[in-house]
């Protein structure tokens, strides 16, 4: 009897820990993490198209501690050729001009 109410306990907390929607990336309009600011939540590694107010509008982006993040210029992160990833360190300061004021989507990893 006790080793099954375990169990049902165990198993009840299971998806609180397992939750995967998360706040993940900050970026924001003015470089060095300056202007209005979004936060980006989502499921680690899903693809999250911008909205429409930060579309084309972003120009610096810093990951959650713990993982990477990779912007694209297209919705759907469909563009194979040109990506730009940073990190939690500071990396995503100020991105690359071909992708300043241009990402559309978005992705993020486990570092």
């Amino acid at each position: 009897m006790k080793f099954t109410t375990i169990l049902l306990a165990l198993g009840t907390t299971a998806p609180a820990v397992l939750a995967a929607d998360m706040d993940l990336v900050d970026m924001w309009v003015d470089t060095n993490f300056n202007g209005p600011k979004y936060t980006g939540r989502g499921d680690v590694g899903q693809c999250v198209n911008l909205p429409s107010n930060f579309n084309d509008n972003l120009s610096s982006g810093k990951a959650r501690p713990g993982y990477k993040c990779t912007i694209w210029p297209d919705a759907d992160c469909k563009t194979n050729r040109f990506d730009s990833s940073f990190d939690d360190k500071g990396s995503g300061a100020s991105f690359p001009d071909w992708i300043n004021d241009r990402a559309s989507s978005w992705r993020c990893y486990r570092a």
